[in-house]
């Protein structure tokens, strides 16, 4: 996946591209430290490089995060579990184009991602 642009306020954008034309994903520190961190650590490693999308839910959301990256040690690194992030107050909403990762209960990231495709409730904790 392509290159990654920081700004001032640790905001990433990391643009990469798609079948369908070129995507540009914007992450913020702020909101996610602990997400941020490994996520940007994995598209400078070339963890996503040559993924794919593979659990697209229309109107609700799009995955990805399967590595194809035959370097042992960053597969390990990429299915190591990362800790949750503290939660905000008020919640940071679900919209179209939220990026988020998917887990299966506390602190159980690790290199799976999802875009949603419009507004939400039912996502997040």
């Amino acid at each position: 996946m392509a290159g990654k642009e920081t700004r001032k306020e640790e905001v990433s954008v990391v643009r990469c591209e798609t079948t369908s034309g070129p995507i540009a994903m914007e992450f913020h520190r702020e909101w996610s430290p602990h997400g941020y961190d490994r996520a940007i650590e994995l598209f400078e490693k070339g963890f996503f490089d040559n993924s794919h999308f593979f659990r697209v839910v229309p109107k609700f959301l799009v995955q990805f995060g399967i590595s194809y990256t035959t370097d042992q040690e960053l597969k390990k690194f990429g299915h190591t579990q990362i800790p949750d992030d503290p939660q905000h107050d008020p919640v940071i909403p679900f919209e179209e184009g939220t990026i988020s990762y998917a887990g299966s209960g506390d602190n159980s990231r690790t290199s799976q991602l999802f875009i949603s495709y419009s507004p939400s409730t039912s996502l997040g904790t």
